[in-house]
């Protein structure tokens, strides 16, 4: 994954309409729901809004190099950023706990990612999600698994090992034998 997105560009213009929108390709890395979207995040503010400003400058820099941070500075103060923002929020809040949380029972503490895409209007600084370019990754955790293989296959499994590390040993021997005629042979 991490070679994946080394070779996806992060940011790219378009334009819509005469204006000009930064598509961002936004990973939130690994993070928990509680981090993410609660008040375990640092300073008891979800870690959302930290790292989708730093995306959102980090492309602008990477676009627009030391002219990106000004222009960081202008959007982020603009009032259609924040109401944006605090939608793109509820809405992504809103579909991790109502749509993923249930369909893959995730709980406390659960480690995902999220890869997704945010469109940035340049003159306006509003931002748009887009939900349907969103990936969900997520690392189940061992005291989830349960065993995946039928008893009698368990039980199978388990002859063919005592058997295979039988043959182990007679091969073993069979070698120690061999080294032992070559060594009289050698002397």
């Amino acid at each position: 994954m991490a070679e994946e997105e080394r070779t996806i560009e992060r940011a790219h213009l378009v334009e819509r309409g005469g204006r000009q929108i930064l598509v961002i390709r936004w990973n939130t890395g690994k993070t928990s729901a509680g981090r993410l979207f609660g008040r375990y995040g640092v300073g008891g503010r979800p870690d959302f809004f930290r790292l989708l400003f730093g995306a959102v400058a980090g492309s602008l820099r990477e676009k627009f190099g030391p002219q990106g941070e000004d222009l960081f500075n202008k959007i982020r103060d603009s009032d259609e950023f924040r109401r944006s923002t605090r939608e793109m929020f509820d809405a992504m809040k809103e579909w991790f706990f109502n749509e993923l949380s249930p369909k893959y029972g995730l709980d406390k503490g659960d480690i995902f990612m999220l890869i997704t895409e945010v469109e940035v209007d340049l003159a306006t600084g509003e931002l748009r999600w887009l939900k349907d370019k969103t990936e969900f990754y997520y690392w189940v955790r061992s005291d989830r698994c349960q065993q995946a293989v039928a008893p009698r296959e368990c039980k199978e499994l388990a002859e063919e090992n005592s058997r295979l590390r039988q043959e182990v040993e007679k091969l073993r021997d069979e070698l120690n034998q061999i080294k032992n005629k070559l060594a009289s042979l050698l002397k």
